[in-house]
């Protein structure tokens, strides 16, 4: 599981008993919270936070503005309640009340809870907290009784085969879809085409299209599903910004800004498709201008539509992003491109949720979110998704590769069914696919050359055989080597790794930062801020920095540990060789990767790139071994090739 997995931070939940307030300074004891043990102040190193900033500016605060303290008592049994899950509701009431609530000691069946705060909050959290306590009834039947349709209790229930009554789940699931269609029918149309066609573009013959897409990565461009008569043409592909947004002068204005001197070969096929309303699967290598590809359209669409901006429910566009990394990266390609005063917000764990909730409540247009947090904020409230008309699901095969899909459907569930819809992939496996046919109405794929796994053909690619216990002398080896003007990520496939060879580089006096799942979120942006302005040049990673990382002027790409799946190679070595500029790519095989030797065959070839012979070997006895297992009826794996014959 990647290491991103956690979207949001545990909470410590620590005796009453433990915190104490001695002149003017709050001690806490941490017990078997994050830190080592022992007593600390809210002063100690950053990586001893106790639940991040949020918790000791809590913890100062008990002290200095609040003037009342209350204590009640619970039953033990519903604490949980008040906690919720990863103590998602705790924060909720402090944030909706302004008082501070500290869950104490348990005695016996009860549980104390100390209050913080002025009379008026201690009392709103007080009420608050009565009102989720309270015993909650079974349901009965008067509880399927929809009073909004005129349907009785009895249109819902029916009887078993065994004469049992029953919920009539068919005929429940027909009356929410009814109230749904009502509810969407209720709201203003979405306007979806912003696209008028350039008449140097209208007047591309077929030909023509398909030479430029030919030269241009060989783009391939259909529709993913039935290709239905009365559908629209695929629109051609625009070779100019000033063909895509002649009519948006503040877009081209932007666009020059930058300094781009023309689209990149997916932008340029799908910005017609998008400012046209179509939805799309874009299918490109990273590196390939993605982001700005359903951005650019995105701002368009936002203040295009009928209802002013400052009187919508809710933002208007959703982008999707598997990690942290990336979804920083999106904002902060977001930012450069100010366009009619629109707002974004990025929601990831480990960021100040109080202050991301702030953010969403005072009205933003876009929101750039991971699946967790979104989730989390969704069903807490805080985040009205009824209005979202423009949904991009970015690295969706990265997404689903962690396990995100039921957190993505549990909180689309509720977005009208009228939007547009972008998804973007580099890759196109079953997942992606049924995803797509779930959220996408006749979507147009655009396909950056081949859909087999491809690396960007500017990097070259090194293969290095080694036995495991040399790799960590092979790279220090390298590093040693290393230009001054060299920049290199580490790729580890655990985080103890990573914190293993960082720790050593650092006693052997040579800079570096890490990144990778067990750091605190503003120590990761730390380390990336550090690698991009030069501070350090050496950055060890587990794959939270396969996507979204874009560090222009990184010269090489190390491979450590081979990924496990063959599709992370890829977006590693995609971390160099990108805007046109060339990269290496230096990978360590062991025997134990012997199981991805053909995939990695395949990949070296489609890039013109050296194969050695030991791989090709290490191939061919990984093949061997399995029709061997297979005729004895074995289901065991290889491993690193050592059989009974002790070879591999």
């Amino acid at each position: 599981m990647a290491d991103d997995w956690e979207e949001s931070e545990p909470v410590v939940v620590v005796p009453a008993s433990t915190t104490y307030i001695q002149n003017s300074r709050v001690f806490h004891q941490t017990g078997r919270g994050r830190g080592r043990g022992g007593w600390r102040t809210p002063s100690d190193d950053s990586n001893q936070r106790f639940r991040g900033q949020d918790n000791r500016d809590n913890r100062r605060s008990y002290n200095n503005d609040h003037n009342s303290k209350k204590i009640i008592t619970v039953s033990s049994d519903k604490v949980g309640r008040i906690i919720g899950k990863g103590g998602n509701k705790i924060r909720d009431l402090e944030y909706e009340s302004e008082a501070k609530i500290r869950i104490g000691d348990s005695s016996g069946s009860l549980t104390s809870i100390t209050l913080f705060g002025s009379p008026e909050a201690t009392a709103k959290v007080e009420d608050m907290i009565n009102k989720l306590i309270e015993d909650r009834k079974p349901p009965t039947r008067e509880h399927f009784n929809n009073s909004d349709t005129g349907s009785g209790s009895n249109d819902f229930m029916k009887q078993s085969q065994d004469g049992v009554e029953i919920i009539d789940w068919d005929k429940l699931n027909a009356a929410h879809d009814e109230e749904q269609k009502k509810r969407w029918d209720s709201l203003p149309p979405i306007i979806k085409d912003f696209y008028k066609e350039d008449p140097t573009v209208a007047g591309m013959t077929p030909a023509d299209v398909t030479r430029w897409r030919l030269a241009n990565h060989d783009i391939q461009v259909k529709r993913t599903f039935d290709d239905k008569p009365e559908l629209r043409p695929i629109p051609n592909p625009v070779l100019t910004f000033e063909q895509a947004f002649h009519q948006y002068p503040e877009i081209l204005e932007e666009i020059y800004k930058q300094g781009f001197k023309q689209p990149s070969p997916i932008q340029s096929q799908a910005w017609p498709i998008l400012l046209r309303g179509d939805d799309m699967i874009g299918i490109a290598q990273t590196g390939t201008g993605k982001t700005l590809a359903f951005l650019l359209p995105a701002l368009i669409h936002i203040d295009g539509q009928t209802i002013p901006r400052e009187e919508r429910e809710g933002p208007t566009v959703l982008i999707l992003a598997p990690t942290r990394e990336l979804a920083l990266q999106i904002e902060k390609e977001t930012l450069k491109y100010q366009y009619k005063g629109i707002t974004s917000v990025c929601l990831y764990g480990g960021g100040d949720r109080k202050e991301q909730i702030k953010m969403c409540k005072g009205g933003v247009d876009i929101v750039i979110a991971t699946p967790g947090r979104l989730n989390d904020l969704v069903l807490a409230r805080h985040l009205n998704i009824i209005n979202f008309s423009y949904i991009v699901l970015d690295e969706a095969d990265r997404m689903l590769d962690m396990g995100f899909e039921p957190q993505i459907r549990k909180s689309l569930f509720d977005v009208r069914p009228d939007r547009q819809t972008v998804m973007t992939s580099a890759t196109w496996p079953a997942g992606v696919r049924r995803l797509a046919e779930s959220y996408m109405k006749d979507p147009i794929q655009v396909n950056v050359g081949s859909l087999d796994l491809a690396a960007v053909h500017t990097v070259t690619q090194k293969i290095v055989f080694l036995e495991e216990d040399d790799k960590e002398a092979a790279l220090f080896e390298f590093i040693q080597n290393m230009d001054k003007n060299d920049k290199v990520i580490i790729f580890c496939g655990k985080k103890a790794t990573a914190r293993h060879i960082s720790t050593e580089l650092c006693l052997k006096g040579i800079e570096c930062q890490s990144l990778h799942g067990d750091r605190e979120q503003i120590d990761r942006e730390a380390a990336l801020e550090e690698m991009v302005d030069g501070t350090v040049n050496i950055l060890v990673a587990t794959d939270v920095a396969s996507r979204g990382i874009d560090i222009k002027d990184l010269t090489h790409v190390v491979n450590l540990d081979f990924p496990r799946h063959i599709e992370e190679y890829v977006h590693r070595v995609g971390r160099t060789g990108r805007a046109g500029k060339t990269g290496i790519s230096l990978s360590f095989i062991t025997r134990q990767d012997w199981a991805h030797a053909q995939d990695l065959i395949k990949i070296l070839e489609e890039a013109n790139q050296e194969i050695p012979d030991e791989l090709l070997s290490m191939a061919n006895r990984f093949e061997a071994m399995k029709i061997r297992r297979e005729q004895e009826g074995g289901d065991r794996r290889g491993r690193g090739g050592r059989g009974r014959r002790g070879r591999y």
